[in-house]
């Protein structure tokens, strides 16, 4: 059905004659009348009576304006939500979220989105990140926010830089080992260590940061992805775990960090990741410079990372 012929139908209804109809879409009287016979040939029946006074509506040409109306206002609608789309303030937006972004990114980058296209309708997504890029080969998720040591090279990705996020290892005011100058691979093997989980890649470099000659001899105690949840067990039991310093800042006045050797800073590089050949939405970029700027500034915050305690 010709969505211009049912917007001429409507107009002649409103008006109620030809001629005002036809000057009020912009038409010749002959165009228009020409417009209005070709939907009656398309519906096989006669819409509107002809008379002295105006037009009448027929039995069919009343169930017309009543679904002409619906379609043109649908149709209306559907090119308002085109244009917001184009740029970034309406439609959906799928976000997918490592760990440690989870904790340290997303919250001020949700406020931020809704502060900017209050419109959109975001949705989170947070796990592993080998499990976040099925979902983005599935197209269930628009970007997601991780770290690419998570993953083996696939030339399907774009990427880029978020922000470095920096750590180190943590525990409980009042612990034991606040009393030394530096914590060794043997205290940990101690008390035993929680932490997120990691590639075995990157926990044989963790692991040899901290003097352990590889991954399997490294002290796990407690795997979990869930920030929030390691900083409490970490707060409440002797058990110590490898955090980034942006948590403790703001929500860690229980946990002290340790004075370590030889540990590298940097506890995650954080990447926004997308498919290659998939054109991002406006909200989407929205979100990645959104996301970028909120990444520099945990980085800019923590490069110096936070003095141990003692």
């Amino acid at each position: 059905m010709d969505l211009r012929r049912l917007s001429h139908f409507i107009a002649l209804v409103e008006e109620g004659r030809f001629a005002p109809a036809a000057e009020r879409v912009h038409l010749s009287q002959a165009a228009f009348s020409r417009s209005i016979q070709a939907l009656e040939e398309r519906v096989g029946m006669q819409l509107v009576d002809r008379g002295p006074h105006g037009i009448t509506l027929t039995q069919a040409g009343d169930v017309v304006l009543r679904r002409a109306r619906e379609l043109v206002f649908d149709s209306s609608c559907m090119m308002r939500d085109l244009a917001l789309m184009k740029t970034g303030d309406a439609g959906e937006l799928l976000i997918g979220a490592g760990p440690v972004p989870a904790a340290t990114i997303v919250p001020s980058l949700l406020t931020g989105l809704r502060r900017q296209s209050p419109q959109v309708v975001n949705r989170l997504r947070f796990g592993k990140l080998p499990q976040l890029l099925l979902q983005l080969e599935a197209q269930e998720i628009d970007v997601c926010l991780g770290d690419p040591r998570q993953m083996l090279r696939n030339e399907h990705y774009a990427m880029a830089p978020v922000g470095k996020q920096y750590g180190g290892l943590y525990c409980r005011a009042g612990h034991p080992l606040l009393r030394k100058d530096a914590v060794h691979a043997a205290d940990m093997t101690r008390y035993g260590v929680a932490l997120i989980s990691t590639s075995p890649l990157l926990l044989d470099s963790l692991a040899a940061d901290f003097g352990f000659a590889s991954g399997q001899s490294f002290p796990l105690a407690v795997e979990c992805d869930d920030i929030a949840m390691l900083a409490r067990l970490i707060a409440e039991t002797d058990v110590l775990g490898l955090l980034p310093d942006a948590i403790i800042s703001r929500n860690g006045p229980k946990l002290r960090k340790l004075q370590t050797s030889g540990a590298s800073p940097v506890f995650a590089d954080v990447y926004a990741i997308w498919l290659k050949d998939r054109t991002l939405s406006p909200a989407a970029e929205r979100a990645i410079t959104l996301a970028q700027q909120i990444g520099a500034d945990i980085e800019a915050e923590f490069s110096g990372a936070l003095p141990s305690s003692r």
